[in-house]
C-alpha cells in the first residue's frame, strides 16, 4: 500500500511531493524505494506502440491499445474477486491537459479521451485515444477488443449499458453476437418519432417526486444497411415541461423486463460518472505525469490497478477495525488509518495511538 501511494504521487504536478515522501518511506528498515525518475523509466519502457488512422478528409486519430496490461488489471480483479455482477458499463472520459500530442476535444479543451469499461466498480478495459476522437469512432473496435480479452480471462457478461454513442448499427451486432443484452441510449430520428406517436398506452409515473410518463414501441433501426431488418424494443419515457412533451428512448433487446425496470437499470449506469470522478481525484487521472499517450495510457491502467487493490483493502479493512469506513475516500483512508506517530525501535514498530491495529491481523 505504502509502495502505491508513493508511486501514485508520480503523477502529482510537485515532485517535492514524491520526494518529501520518499523521505518518510526511506526511514522503514529492509525498505528498498525507488526513485521517481526509475519509476518513471520503468512506466515508459512498458508503453505501446501509438495507432495512428487517418481519414479520407486527413484527420489522424491516435489510439493507443496495451492488451498486456489491461489482462493484468482482470487478473487482479479476479483474484481479488472484487468483479462483482455482469454488466458491462462502456464510456469514455475527457481528461483535460497540456501534453505534447494532446488534441482538441468537443469541449474546447486540449486532452485526451479514453473509452474505459467497468464492472459496477472495477474498471476492466482501458483503451486511450487522443482528444479528437469522439467516442463514436471505432467504438465497436474498441469493444471487441474489451469483450475478447473477457471472454479470454473467463469474465462472463449478461448485460451491456452506453450511453448514445454506441446506438450504431455494428456496436449492437457486436453484442449480440456475445449473446449480450443491451440498454442503449437511442438518437432521436423522424422513424423513431413516427413509431414515439403511434404509442397508444402510457403508463404515469411518480418516482420520488418526479413525473412522467413511461410507453413502449416495437422499432427497426438501422434500415439503411443491407442486412435483414430486426425489431427491438424501445422504451420511451416522456416528460411534460412548459406544455411541451420530451422524449428520451433506450433500445434494448430485452423483452423481460417491465418499462419501469428498464429505465431504471438503464438510469444505473450513472454510477460510471463516481467512478470516473474517483480515478481522477483520488487516483491521480486528473494529473497524468507523462507527454505522449501510450505511456500516459500505462499510467492509467495502473492506477486503474491501483483503485483495485484499494477497493479489496477498504472492504476488507472495514470489517475488522471500527475506524475505518467503507466509504472511506483514499484521502480519509490515509488521514484515519496511515497518518500515525511511529517510531521504530529495536526492529519493531511502536505506534503512538489508541487505535487498536492488532484486529487487522487477526
Amino acid at each position: 500500500m505504502l509502495y502505491w501511494i508513493y508511486s501514485n504521487l508520480c503523477g502529482a504536478e510537485r515532485l517535492e511531493d514524491t520526494v518529501f515522501l520518499k523521505s518518510h518511506l526511506d526511514s522503514i528498515p529492509d525498505l528498498a524505494n525507488p526513485s521517481p525518475d526509475r519509476i518513471s523509466g520503468i512506466f515508459r519502457s512498458l508503453a505501446s506502440p501509438i495507432t495512428t488512422i487517418s481519414t479520407n478528409t486527413g484527420a489522424e486519430h491516435e489510439f493507443s491499445i496495451h492488451r498486456p496490461l489491461n489482462g493484468l488489471m482482470i487478473d487482479v480483479a479476479k483474484r481479488l474477486k472484487t468483479i462483482n455482477g455482469n454488466v458491462l458499463d462502456y464510456d469514455n472520459v475527457i481528461i483535460e491537459n497540456e501534453k505534447f500530442d494532446s488534441c482538441w476535444t468537443y469541449k474546447k479543451t486540449k486532452g485526451y479521451q479514453p473509452g474505459v469499461a467497468f464492472i459496477g466498480k472495477t474498471p476492466v478495459y482501458i483503451e486511450a485515444r487522443n482528444g479528437n476522437s469522439p467516442a463514436v469512432y471505432k467504438m465497436k473496435d474498441t469493444l471487441k477488443r474489451c469483450l475478447q480479452l473477457l471472454q479470454e480471462k473467463e469474465v462472463p457478461i449478461k448485460y451491456f449499458r452506453s450511453d448514445s454513442a454506441a446506438y450504431q448499427h455494428d456496436v449492437i451486432r457486436l453484442v449480440e453476437k456475445h449473446k449480450i443484452q443491451f440498454f442503449i441510449r437511442a438518437n432521436s430520428s423522424t422513424r423513431l418519432r413516427e413509431c414515439v406517436e403511434r404509442i397508444k398506452k402510457w403508463e404515469h409515473v411518480n418516482h420520488k417526486g418526479f413525473e412522467f410518463d413511461l410507453g413502449e414501441t416495437n422499432y427497426i433501426p438501422f434500415t439503411v444497411h443491407s442486412y435483414s431488418p430486426k425489431i427491438y424494443r424501445a422504451v420511451v419515457k416522456r416528460v411534460l415541461v412548459d406544455g411541451k412533451y420530451h422524449y428520451y428512448s433506450i433500445l434494448t433487446n430485452n423483452k423481460t423486463m417491465s418499462t419501469m425496470e428498464v429505465l431504471q437499470f438503464y438510469n444505473q449506469r450513472g454510477a460510471i460518472e463516481r467512478n470516473f470522478d474517483d480515478l481522477k481525484n483520488n487516483f491521480n487521472w486528473k494529473r497524468i505525469p507523462f507527454s505522449f499517450l501510450n505511456e500516459n495510457l500505462v499510467f492509467l491502467i495502473v492506477s486503474a490497478i491501483a483503485s483495485i487493490l484499494y477497493d479489496y483493502i477498504i472492504k476488507k479493512f472495514s470489517k475488522k477495525v471500527d475506524f475505518v469506513k467503507r466509504t472511506f475516500r483514499l484521502k480519509n483512508f490515509i488521514f484515519h488509518f496511515i497518518t500515525i506517530s511511529s517510531l521504530w525501535k529495536n526492529g519493531k514498530l511502536k505506534l503512538f495511538t489508541d487505535k487498536n491495529y492488532e484486529k487487522i491481523f487477526e
